[in-house]
């Protein structure tokens, strides 16, 4: 499935067509559908332009989305960088008024067990994004891997380095070690 994502972890100045309120998110989230994306993540955010993960600013989004582009799937983020604090980030998903269809568990982040396992008690699926190869391994060895729908694989900037979790995912899919 072609996933695409509609704003990151930009802030509005970092360029003038970033989509961050709900009916921009909506607007772009209808063009990407119509160019073949399946399904869209977003990253909430909040009047300052900073990700957040609070429950009224997702559900604005996702309300937003779910008008403009009926039944494309909606993924978000879980991301430490809107909410530092691992506990936080549990209580912040716990807290969620309106899902999303899936969420992303960066898997080297502390508490990325946790905040998964409060995504999957809610319904929520959780893609998981290993950024490098010891979060691969950490998210291989986790019991609630093969509860994870997918796993997101972000590219860093410029070409694929050796180690990169992209390639190791890819090896061992092979049956590579």
């Amino acid at each position: 499935m072609l996933q695409a994502c509609l704003n990151g972890a930009r802030r509005p100045e970092d360029h003038p067509a970033l989509p961050v309120t709900p009916p921009r998110l909506a607007d772009d989230a209808l063009a990407v559908r119509a160019a073949g994306a399946g399904g869209v993540h977003l990253h909430p955010e909040d009047a300052a332009g900073a990700d957040t993960l609070a429950a009224a600013e997702l559900a604005a989004a996702l309300t937003a989305v779910r008008a403009r582009a009926p039944g494309l799937p909606v993924g978000v983020t879980t991301g430490a960088w809107a909410v530092p604090d691992p506990a936080a980030r549990v209580a912040a998903v716990r807290s969620w008024t309106a899902l999303p269809d899936t969420a992303s568990v960066t898997w080297h982040e502390d508490g990325a067990e946790e905040v998964a396992a409060a995504l999957l008690d809610r319904g929520v699926g959780v893609e998981a994004g290993p950024w490098h190869a010891d979060a691969v391994r950490a998210w291989r060895s986790s019991p609630l891997r093969d509860r994870c729908c997918r796993v997101l694989v972000e590219l860093p900037d410029g070409s694929p380095a050796p180690g990169n979790a992209a390639l190791v995912l890819a090896a061992r899919s092979l049956g590579a070690r």
